[in-house]
């Protein structure tokens, strides 16, 4: 059972690394989206972190030595490696974000990613 839960959450985690690469305008936009709900953000707001997230997919899908990195963890389900990346991606987008956000936002932004922050450090812990 443990193991059934423990390949869904790399499966999950490989979903959404993969998903960094296949950012497109729509789903930039929803993602913005629920951003706005969770934080309350303006439609200006909404739209300058929709262009936010979009440029990041971007260039991510243009960075191949991220793209090597995540690979080898994936070729040699290294589950820590993967963690590893997405921790980094996380801080780098988060920091992006951040910028568009008002004071009382950021607090909120903040817990939202540590939490996911917390969440990703256990299983990497787990690994080991």
């Amino acid at each position: 059972m443990k193991t059934t839960k423990w390949l869904a959450t790399i499966i999950l985690i490989i979903g959404m690394a993969t998903n960094i690469y296949a950012q497109s305008a729509n789903a930039a936009a929803s993602q913005a989206k629920q951003l706005q709900v969770q934080l309350k953000l303006t439609d200006g707001q909404t739209a300058k972190i929709a262009t936010v997230i979009q440029q990041m997919g971007k260039e991510q899908a243009n960075d191949k030595a991220a793209q090597a990195q995540l690979k080898h963890g994936q070729d040699t389900h290294n589950t820590k490696a993967i963690i590893d990346y997405i921790l980094k991606q996380l801080d780098v987008n988060a920091s992006r974000i951040e910028q568009v956000l008002t004071a009382e936002q950021k607090k909120t932004f903040q817990e939202m990613v540590e939490k996911r922050r917390d969440g990703l450090k256990k299983m990497a812990d787990s690994q080991q």
